[in-house]
């Protein structure tokens, strides 16, 4: 963890260093991917890859996905594989969705 804030305000508040950084998907030929701004991986198999960012959660679907390195101090994942779709949803639309099945 890493403290963030101001002196000024006095302000403070416990963060994730990699929350802070940037988000970037750079991918080639939509085989081969770099995804920067991951905080975890949720589930992967060879047709999806389910990740959570600094943005939002995001799936990945194809065909012979793999996830060939996982870097969570830096943020960083690499994918290989057959993209055939990149989808954002909600931050905590797993978390929602069980706390209402449960209320």
């Amino acid at each position: 963890m890493e403290y963030i804030g101001n002196e000024q305000t006095g302000y403070n508040s416990k963060q994730k260093k990699n929350e802070t950084m940037g988000h970037k998907i750079i991918l080639s030929g939509r085989t081969a991917g770099i995804i920067t701004g991951v905080t975890d991986i949720e589930e992967f198999d060879n047709d999806t890859i389910d990740l959570t960012t600094t943005l939002g959660r995001m799936v990945i679907k194809g065909r012979d996905l793999k996830v060939k390195g996982l870097n969570l101090e830096t943020g960083e994942a690499r994918i290989e594989g057959n993209v055939d779709s990149l989808v954002y949803t909600s931050k905590n639309n797993r978390d929602s969705f069980l706390k209402r099945l449960f209320q």
